[in-house]
């Protein structure tokens, strides 16, 4: 019983902020992840499947024998996302505003909506190439036997 009233309050705190959250007109209601360039679903899809991100690897460099030159690729990739994907996420805040603001002032269509929508979703989609990207290439950065000791140091700690 405590557990399902735990799982209502959950629920309702979710409501309750979602409302807040559209009542005070920040749209989209994901903004706070968006400024921060922080997707976290996407990172976890990433991790979740074995591929670490780049900070990780980077933590490990002595434990998988980096070079200089993996370690500079490494964090050029770290220096340089927080600025694609914030400025990338502007961009969606910006054009989820403006969708908004023509459901406001009623003057939109379905020419519009389709297209608004299709701007947004490539948005979205071009944020989540960036963070997924970077998971990419960091295991390309790695040679075959750097990338299975890694593999076999998280198999380790999931002992």
């Amino acid at each position: 019983m405590k557990q399902v009233l735990r799982v209502l309050n959950i629920l309702w705190m979710g409501f309750v902020l979602n409302q807040l959250t559209y009542s005070q007109g920040l749209i989209p209601s994901d903004k706070e992840e968006l400024l921060n360039g922080n997707p976290q679903v996407y990172i976890l899809l990433a991790e979740r499947n074995g591929f670490p991100s780049p900070s990780k690897i980077l933590s490990m460099k002595d434990q998988l024998g980096l070079t200089k030159d993996q370690v500079r690729k490494i964090e050029e990739m770290i220096a340089n996302l927080p600025v694609a994907v914030t400025v990338k996420g502007q961009e969606i805040i910006e054009a989820e505003e403006n969708l908004n603001q023509l459901f406001q002032s009623e003057n939109i269509n379905e020419k519009t909506l389709r297209s608004k929508l299709e701007r947004i979703g490539k948005l979205r989609a071009e944020l989540h190439f960036s963070h997924l990207q970077a998971y990419l290439k960091v295991k390309q950065i790695l040679s075959v036997n750097q990338w299975q000791k890694y593999k076999d140091s998280v198999a380790s700690e999931v002992k």
